[in-house]
């Protein structure tokens, strides 16, 4: 099978094509660089010649709407034209999770929607694949958005995917028949892109203070309130960010805290308390497990149907399991505490505590979840507390979810 790869020079463009090569194909790459022109058409059709899959993989740097919009229409429209004309007989197209509400939003993504709607408006069968953003992403912004010693990072919530699971997908769907709009497909984690930033920084050892911006008007707000993470849907695929930055530096750029002396030496906590992963109940288990690292005695399950939730609740139920966690744990000694999180049909529910054990002398000033109460008693759910008669002691947060 002969597969043309256009955009093939870039970030995934390159891995497309070795994967094409390794799976027993012809790799055709379409760029300026191979002497193929997108933008004014010069080329197209001399490459394509025998070529029966189109693989679209194009960006631009510009992040203005206009010029967005008017790169992916031109691009796409010389490149359907060009494959009737050769009896091209499947378009495939790489597209961005979460830009349908992009309209009046971030400029680069109103021009990935042009490009949809002119690709499912064309007379070629397609497949579309939409991902979130790459775990490269945070290598970009130490390239792009350097200014004399700050890297401005925006305010920004992703579940990013390592480059090469994205590379998979669309030498899949090129392999097969056209699909139309398949799944989408993110990462296992929600991040934080500063974080990420930062963390690359000291992993590949690079200078550079990471500053986070919240960029104003719609494009920042979805940056922001989770608009650009995967749906319930989405196909979760690949390595996190962490282990992928081990496989590219050797570190997982993770700032190195200070372990607690304690009295006469003796450690209080067995490790460093780990820093909280971004809060969205999908890094439930990365709470718990860093805790448990950490030496603190708590376990974690997980029940019903694991779904993606609304960003507003899947914010305030991670946090309420986090200080419940924080506040089950200081109140005992010597007792292990336990945590669920339960999917119910219409709510999520969270759910902390501990069998009976000696209390330490704070534990009648702490006995409900102060910090996140008024923000679940916001979203119509309710908190109950308190200790049974043999000292055991438990924390439930019951946050309803809109259909």
């Amino acid at each position: 099978m002969r597969i043309a790869i256009a955009g093939g020079t870039g970030t995934v463009g390159r891995l497309v094509a070795d994967l094409v090569l390794n799976h027993g194909h012809e790799p055709i790459v379409i760029s300026r660089s191979t002497g193929v022109d997108l933008v004014t058409g010069e080329g197209v059709d001399a490459v394509l010649g025998d070529v029966d899959v189109v693989i679209d993989v194009t960006s631009t740097p510009s992040m203005s709407a206009a010029a967005s919009i008017r790169f992916f229409e031109t691009v796409t429209k010389n490149l359907l034209a060009a494959e009737e004309r050769a009896g091209v007989r499947h378009h495939v197209v790489l597209s961005i999770v979460g830009i349908d509400s992009a309209e009046k939003g971030y400029g680069y993504y109103q021009g990935k929607r042009a490009q949809e709607r002119a690709v499912e408006a064309g007379a070629i069968p397609y497949s579309l694949v939409r991902a979130t953003q790459f775990h490269e992403f945070a290598r970009q912004m130490f390239e792009r958005m350097k200014t004399g010693p700050f890297v401005l990072v925006p305010t920004m919530r992703s579940q990013p995917i390592d480059a090469s699971e994205v590379a998979e997908r669309l030498v899949e769907l090129a392999e097969g028949a056209p699909a139309g709009r398949v799944a989408d497909i993110a990462g296992p984690r929600v991040e934080r892109m500063a974080d990420m930033a930062r963390r690359y920084g000291r992993a590949a050892g690079l200078q550079g203070r990471v500053v986070e911006l919240s960029l104003p008007g719609s494009s920042g707000r979805q940056m922001r309130d989770g608009s650009l993470l995967a749906g319930t849907a989405a196909q979760v695929r690949g390595k996190d960010f962490a282990a992928w930055l081990r496989e590219q530096t050797g570190s997982d750029g993770q700032a190195k805290n200070p372990k607690g002396t304690g009295i006469g030496g003796i450690s209080i906590v067995r490790a460093p308390l780990p820093t909280a992963p971004e809060p969205s109940l999908s890094n439930a288990r990365e709470l718990v497990a860093g805790l448990q690292t950490a030496g603190m005695p708590i376990t974690l399950t997980i029940e019903g149907d694991e779904r993606r939730l609304p960003v507003h609740v899947d914010e305030v139920a991670f946090r309420a399991l986090q200080e419940g966690a924080a506040l089950v744990l200081t109140r005992t000694r010597g007792v292990d505490a336990t945590a669920a999180v339960r999917y119910l049909p219409h709510a999520v529910e969270i759910e902390v505590g501990h069998g009976p054990g000696r209390l330490t002398a704070q534990a009648e000033h702490a006995m409900t979840l102060s910090r996140t109460r008024a923000d679940i008693r916001r979203l119509g759910g309710a908190v109950t507390s308190g200790a049974s008669d043999d000292g055991a002691f438990h924390v439930t947060a019951t946050i309803p979810v809109a259909e």
